[in-house]
């Protein structure tokens, strides 16, 4: 795949006049932070960015992972790495009853998840080893949940910005897929 460099310059004036949108807003770190390298490169990655922008950006990796394959596929996956910032965020951003039910899914793991994708992997393999009727999947109640919520996220998010606009301020270069 080949990248270029875009410019962003993402304003607390755009932010306050409803310019962006909730992805607009974390566009730059959605290319520049690593959840695939390990914790510590998250954390380097994320190093230039709020921490705002960063749960925001946790929040939407988790809406969009759980949407595409439930909280399964979210832990199973590389993404898996963002869930306490994606417990921050939604709290954060006035998400109470997604927060709730994140918190739930934390709980059935015993209230706390590995950030090594592959020992997140071997204890999720664990819970499902424990649970009695193999043909349910642990979180079928916290996905559906979830999907009901009346929570819209995007709008949140947004709002969440124009009460912190100098949070999501960025001006500065990042490589994009061409």
């Amino acid at each position: 795949m080949n990248y270029i460099k875009k410019q962003y310059n993402i304003t607390e004036e755009g932010i306050l006049n409803s310019e962006y949108e909730a992805f607009d807003l974390i566009d730059p770190l959605w290319w520049t932070v690593s959840i695939y390298d390990g914790l510590k490169q998250y954390e380097s990655d994320l190093s230039a960015f709020t921490r705002e922008q960063r749960l925001v950006f946790a929040v939407l990796w988790y809406d969009s992972e759980v949407n595409n394959g439930g909280h399964d596929q979210f832990f199973f996956n590389s993404t898996g790495i963002v869930w306490k910032d994606a417990l921050d965020g939604l709290k954060s951003i006035g998400a109470e009853e997604c927060a709730e039910n994140l918190q739930k899914v934390i709980d059935k793991w015993g209230g706390s998840i590995p950030f090594d994708r592959e020992e997140r992997q071997e204890k999720l393999d664990g819970l499902y080893d424990n649970e009695k009727d193999e043909s349910i999947d642990i979180f079928d109640e916290n996905d559906s949940f979830y999907y009901d919520s009346e929570d819209d996220l995007e709008e949140l998010i947004v709002k969440y910005a124009k009460a912190n606009p100098k949070a999501f301020v960025f001006s500065g270069e990042a490589e994009v897929p061409q």
